[in-house]
């Protein structure tokens, strides 16, 4: 059996949460789809400081506010996840339903990639951070690990130097992944501190707040121990393979690429947030969210008066 509805929004979080508001206030049967946990990687935020409307907020207080107003405002938000999309029906296939919609929004954030240590969930909200211009406030002048090599590890440790007392850079090979202009920018900060070749043993906590990193040298595989206040971890993100295999495209990182109206190559499939690629900020999800909305609603809309001029 196939259920219908106007829109489908795949993911929960600030963007998806924010589209559907419009989407429901502009008419359209609306159905959200959460795989996991709906707030998305907001809901890791101890402190929110940089939304506008709060001096302070937690990420589940804030999250719980926006999924309350969507769910008010009627939209109907499903936790289940989405398994196969058919393009060309514009059905959405889930683990328990099939849906067909006139119009499809991703909005599924982006999976960080992580370090791999068997305590990784257990440390995060301890000081672990994926966003260093999220969390790198929190941080100001003290010190700090950063993991990474690549271009978005190179600019967080710039950001990072204007903020922190010093900036522990830690990368398993011998130099930085980026071009030589930008890694002599990194470089020629006195607050950074490169430790190359060298990977992360051991996270130690106490009194649930991040202490000390135990870093390996890969060369000589001699340990040593560095005191920091929070680590920022910038490897890499895993993309949302499902938009690739529908034929969305994406770029080198696997971002989505969207032109201004948040639209993708594949007419009706509309993409938001920070699964898109550029600033990774609940606020930029939140505005990409609305234009995704507004741009699906009238496409939709459209699509229902031809159908009943034909």
């Amino acid at each position: 059996m196939v259920q219908e509805t106007d829109l489908v929004i795949v993911g929960g979080g600030p963007a998806g949460l924010t589209a559907a508001i419009y989407a429901v206030r502009m008419g359209l049967n609306t159905v959200v789809f959460e795989a996991e946990a709906v707030g998305g990687v907001a809901l890791t935020a101890k402190e929110i400081a940089n939304y506008p409307g709060f001096v302070s907020i937690t990420g589940p207080e804030l999250m719980d506010k926006m999924k309350a107003q969507a769910e008010h405002c009627g939209a109907n938000i499903i936790l289940d996840t989405v398994t196969t999309i058919d393009k060309a029906e514009m059905i959405v296939n889930t683990s328990k339903d099939r849906w067909k919609t006139k119009a499809i929004i991703i909005a599924t954030g982006s999976k960080r990639r992580k370090l791999g240590l068997p305590n990784e969930r257990e440390l995060e909200g301890t000081g672990l951070s994926y966003c260093a211009m999220c969390d790198a406030p929190l941080h100001r002048g003290k010190v700090v690990g950063l993991v990474g090599g690549g271009n978005t590890a190179a600019h967080d440790a710039i950001y990072l130097a204007g903020v922190a007392r010093k900036v522990f850079l830690i990368h398993e090979e011998e130099k930085l992944d980026v071009d030589d202009a930008l890694a002599n920018q990194v470089l020629s900060h006195n607050e950074v501190v490169p430790m190359f070749n060298s990977k992360i043993d051991e996270v130690i906590t106490k009194h649930e707040s991040i202490r000390k990193l135990v870093i390996r040298n890969q060369n000589t595989d001699e340990t040593s121990e560095i005191r920091v206040k929070a680590l920022f971890v910038a490897i890499g993100e895993d993309p949302f393979k499902l938009a690739t295999l529908i034929g969305v495209k994406t770029d080198p990182s696997g971002s989505i690429i969207v032109n201004n109206n948040q639209e993708t190559n594949i007419e009706g499939i509309y993409a938001a947030g920070d699964v898109t690629g550029g600033i990774k900020q609940i606020g930029t999800a939140v505005g990409e969210g609305i234009v995704a909305a507004q741009k699906a609603g009238y496409y939709i809309k459209r699509k229902i008066r031809m159908s009943k001029t034909e």
